[in-house]
């Protein structure tokens, strides 16, 4: 991940370095966008995941083409609690790089831990009688066991690489699946 920072702030910079290429959208300048670009990064790598979400949505505007802006924008979201937002992002990734292992990955962990909250949901919300109540049972627990390992906690999986090579962290889970799945700071399964 520190490594992504300067490769994405040098390739602002040389962008910046020719005002014809410099991106001006809504009014922004090279020079704000290379600000923005340094309060993603740093909030990214201090794990503060609304503010970092905020700047790379001004960056991906900026630069729509960038996979990997879009891709740490989807990473913001999910930690940040916006699933849909986050699959969104990732699904932004995929037109870019339909070959990126790592937003297919975080895309179908994301949508896994809201496929686990619906039927969590389904749960209290239909009556004991219904035929359904047991089937929805069946496939929240199906979920909950691939999300989870043997101790209850979402896996600690070997992170994922950012498209420069640096680790790229795991969403938090979007959503509160149950209390026996932790999601702490590391987010778990996800990479």
């Amino acid at each position: 991940m520190r490594h992504a920072a300067p490769l994405l702030l040098a390739a602002l910079l040389a962008i910046g370095g020719c005002s014809s290429l410099a991106p001006k959208s809504a009014g922004r300048g090279a020079d704000e966008v290379k600000a923005t670009a340094a309060r993603a990064e740093e909030s990214y790598a201090k794990g503060e995941w609304a503010t970092a979400a905020e700047a790379y949505a001004v960056l991906t505007e900026q630069m729509p083409q960038d996979a990997n802006l879009w891709f740490r924008y989807a990473n913001a979201l999910a930690r940040s609690e916006q699933p849909d937002r986050a699959v969104t992002a990732y699904r932004e990734v995929l037109v870019r790089d339909a070959h990126s292992s790592k937003a297919w990955f975080n895309m179908g962990i994301v949508q896994l831990r809201q496929a686990a909250n619906s039927f969590s949901r389904m749960e209290s919300n239909v009556t004991a009688d219904d035929p359904l109540r047991t089937q929805g049972q069946q496939v929240y627990g199906a979920i909950l066991k691939i999300l989870s390992d043997d101790t209850g906690h979402a896996p600690a999986a070997k992170p994922a690489t950012s498209n420069q090579g640096a680790p790229a962290p795991a969403p938090a889970a979007p959503v509160s699946v149950a209390p026996e799945v932790k999601h702490g700071a590391g987010g778990g399964a996800a990479h």
